[in-house]
């Protein structure tokens, strides 16, 4: 079964097609039964005709006790006085050609003999059967009729004849592919473009859903998919859109919860300012400060995650001066953070693009050494590369070190490296220009951060 299911296509196309092909095939092998009865009475049409016409005179001279009668070659004729037990024949090309036995001897003689057609086969030259192959002219097949008249006198005139079927002129392997193309090969291919033709009218929405499904993760905010197609893909894009409406209107209110708690608790870090500023210096009032400072930093970072998915001013920018005079604010005589490379231009919001940037160089420069910036340029996407000589991140981490709160290292002391929030920013001022924020271990040490962004932005 195994083997089966790697077979089994995986696209719909593939299924499709492969469906249609084999019940076309089935139903065409299920139906060669009638085929083969309507082509077993067409070979024998022209062989019964032709003895027909040559039995109608010995019928017309026929005496059980004259002289012999003059015959044809291949041919036998014998009185009986009753007539013999036909073949059992179930076939209904058998009643078509007693059917035709009939009307030819009438036409030849002016009236219905009422005969009785006793046995009828295709032989070889050897008198053998070859019935499915002689419908193909494999060999030359003849037409073996026996069939019984009453006479006058009460008894029957039994004729056995044999002629040439009439589709022994073509050659053999000309029937047998003439056959194969117009039967299966033509089928096939018309079977082909119906599946074409399906897959792309009714795959297009699907194929449409599946493109805004994948790009609901990077904008939320994207315009509703189109109500066409199919019934139950028009259901589908409804669902799709209602669904998108429910989950920007959850974003919306956890996104302005957050911002109103955050906002609201500096009132009281406020008061506490105010107050710890008439208690006499100390310990105590040291240690108060600094969990004030540090419970109003993490608000600020969360509010910066908040307006991180928030484009305000997209713009061309140039992204060579942007990153050359980030560096230039952030370098030391320890690390110069050097440059390489051009990007050129992009769509971008200068400011969110530039917190991006300053959050993965501040936390390079905190955690590592050796620290540059690489600059590419594609037709369709400019890449900002930050690499480092540092410890790199754990391989289990890299896939959710960019989640809100995750830390590479372990405390989060704000002295440390802040509340892991500052990767968390960057990936969302990235993911809000259609970009992408990656991360991955250099093979010779350190980290390579890659925020890959698109020349033209975002819709």
């Amino acid at each position: 079964m195994r083997w089966l299911r790697r077979l089994w296509p995986r696209t719909l196309f593939g299924q499709l097609l492969l469906i249609m092909i084999s019940g076309t095939l089935v139903i065409q092998l299920l139906s060669s039964s009638i085929w083969f009865d309507v082509r077993f009475a067409q070979v024998l049409e022209a062989p019964v005709r032709l003895i027909a016409a040559r039995s109608a005179p010995l019928i017309a001279q026929a005496d059980c006790h004259g002289a012999a009668l003059a015959l044809p070659r291949h041919y036998q004729v014998r009185c009986a006085e009753a007539v013999p037990a036909a073949e059992h024949d179930e076939r209904r090309g058998h009643r078509r050609i007693e059917l035709l036995l009939h009307q030819a001897l009438a036409y030849e003689l002016g009236r219905d003999p009422q005969a009785r057609l006793l046995k009828v086969q295709l032989t070889d030259e050897q008198g053998q059967p070859i019935v499915w192959r002689s419908l193909f002219g494999l060999r030359t097949a003849q037409a073996h009729l026996e069939f019984a008249v009453p006479l006058v006198d009460g008894h029957w005139l039994i004729i056995d004849g044999q002629e040439l079927q009439g589709w022994s002129g073509e050659s053999a392997w000309v029937l047998i592919s003439d056959y194969l193309l117009r039967v299966y090969a033509l089928r096939i291919v018309a079977v082909l473009l119906v599946c074409l033709l399906a897959v792309r009218l009714c795959l297009r929405p699907l194929r449409r859903l599946a493109d805004a499904a994948r790009g609901l993760g990077h904008n939320l905010a994207q315009a509703p998919l189109p109500l066409d197609g199919p019934e139950e893909v028009r259901q589908a894009a409804q669902a799709f859109n209602a669904m998108q409406q429910r989950l920007i209107g959850m974003v919306n209110d956890k996104a302005y919860f957050l911002a109103a708690v955050s906002h609201d608790l500096r009132t009281p870090l406020t008061r506490m300012r105010l107050r710890l500023e008439r208690l006499e210096d100390g310990e105590h009032k040291e240690r108060l400060r600094h969990n004030i400072a540090q419970m109003d930093g993490m608000i600020g970072q969360v509010l910066d995650y908040l307006r991180a998915g928030e484009q305000q001013n997209l713009q061309q920018v140039d992204l060579d001066r942007l990153v050359a005079r980030l560096c230039a604010d952030l370098a030391s005589a320890e690390e110069p953070l050097p440059i390489r490379g051009q990007a050129g231009q992009a769509r971008v919001d200068a400011l969110l693009l530039q917190r991006c940037l300053q959050n993965l160089l501040v936390n390079a420069l905190r955690y590592a050494r050796e620290v540059s910036v690489t600059l590419e340029s594609t037709r369709h996407e400019v890449c900002i590369h930050i690499d480092d000589r540092g410890p790199g991140i754990a391989p289990g981490l890299l896939a959710t070190v960019t989640d809100p709160f995750v830390r590479g290292e372990g405390s989060r002391n704000q002295a440390s490296g802040g509340y892991g929030l500052g990767l968390s920013i960057a990936q969302r001022i990235a993911a809000s220009h259609g970009g992408e924020l990656v991360l991955r271990n250099r093979a010779s040490g350190g980290l390579r951060v890659s925020v890959r962004l698109p020349t033209g932005g975002t819709a």
